[in-house]
């Protein structure tokens, strides 16, 4: 343990390890020059991190949310603790991005409170432009980036694309807290209203970039979803220098590609938007040219040693996740996608300690 971890985990014991700690707000301030968002508040996971922006934007109970049908079950499950409807929305052909017309049918059938689109793996391959139309015609857009922590596009940054950023700071993902999650946004009343959800409804002073809670609890609508102080503390050592985060990816992307090689099978990855400057760091997606392909490039791999997550969860839509599948979705592009793809993440690929595993 170095002495800069030491001194995090020192802060965060002596504060009781809760997310009063002043690591948590050290990370606050990481994490938000990382990704360029003014504000940043950590909570106990991604998918708190999820009903935080959706009720902070303005979902309510009964609402309509158009939610990405390529995202996880997780997503669609933060959507529904908070009372309202996840609409699955399909993907453009080939992409993990958002179809415009599949938007369009959505919002043809009833407004839509939010939209979520879902970088999974870390790939982004949305439109700006029709990114850009929701939010003209007020629909929020809240990014759930639990899988793309490293993302940045150009000439906008994420931020700029989005109401609320959501990351998770699980212990799989490519930062980690064991536990937790952080909302990012350049909105000063959102960060306002994420705040009193996770400090059981506190009021919020803005000291810069920071976001401190002031007042009584319960002056409006709140939880506890705070991080825990000790994760916060790792999670902010692994920031220290993100060029050795970022190089450590590159070397896993590399040894991934040369596994997906190995297998024989024809590939090829799938798509980003010209935008995108760095993927988003979670993993690496092989398209096959058939669903046969598909299935003997998992099972090379899996016999190989990597842990291929096509075959631990089944890769599909999230409308096929039981607690969805009486919706009746249908979304051809995501099932169509989803059957060529062999998904794993970059840390299934170890590295030889000499090149810094």
């Amino acid at each position: 343990m170095d002495g800069m971890t030491a001194a995090y985990l020192d802060d965060a014991i002596a504060a009781g390890g809760t997310g009063n700690a002043e690591a948590v707000r050290a990370l606050e301030e990481r994490l938000g020059a990382l990704v360029g968002a003014a504000y940043t508040l950590c909570v106990s996971s991604g998918t708190t991190a999820l009903i935080s922006a959706l009720y902070a934007v303005g979902v309510r109970p009964g609402a309509r949310v158009g939610v990405s049908a390529l995202g996880p079950s997780m997503t669609g499950l933060a959507v529904t603790a908070l009372g309202a409807r996840p609409v699955f929305i399909d993907c453009s052909p080939g992409s993990f991005g958002l179809a415009a017309q599949s938007l369009g049918e959505a919002t043809g059938e009833g407004p839509l409170a939010a939209v979520v689109p879902v970088p999974m793996w870390g790939y982004w391959d949305e439109d700006p432009q029709v990114l850009a139309d929701l939010r003209q015609r007020g629909i929020p857009v809240v990014v759930d980036a639990a899988q793309a922590p490293l993302l940045r596009l150009e000439p906008q940054g994420l931020a700029d694309t989005a109401d609320v950023i959501c990351l998770s700071l699980h212990g799989r993902k490519p930062v980690k807290a064991g536990e937790g999650g952080a909302c990012l946004t350049r909105s000063e009343a959102l960060a306002d209203r994420i705040l009193a959800v996770r400090n059981f409804g506190q009021l919020a002073a803005f000291h810069g970039t920071r976001v401190e809670p002031t007042g009584p609890f319960g002056s409006r609508f709140g939880s506890n979803f705070k991080i825990n102080g000790v994760g916060a503390a790792w999670c902010l050592s692994q920031l220290d220098d993100p060029g050795i985060l970022r190089a450590r990816h590159a070397r896993l992307r590399t040894a991934a590609r040369r596994a997906f090689d190995t297998t024989g099978i024809t590939w090829h990855e799938a798509p980003h938007s010209p935008d995108v400057v760095e993927h988003g760091g979670y993993g690496l997606v092989a398209l096959c040219g058939t669903p046969e392909d598909a299935a003997r490039m998992a099972h090379r791999l899996t016999a190989d040693g990597v842990e291929v997550d096509t075959l631990r969860y089944t890769y599909a839509p999230m409308h096929t996740s039981a607690c969805f599948s009486a919706d009746g979705a249908r979304t051809p592009a995501a099932d169509a996608l989803t059957a060529l793809a062999v998904a794993c993440r970059l840390e299934a690929f170890p590295l030889p300690s000499a090149v810094g595993g």
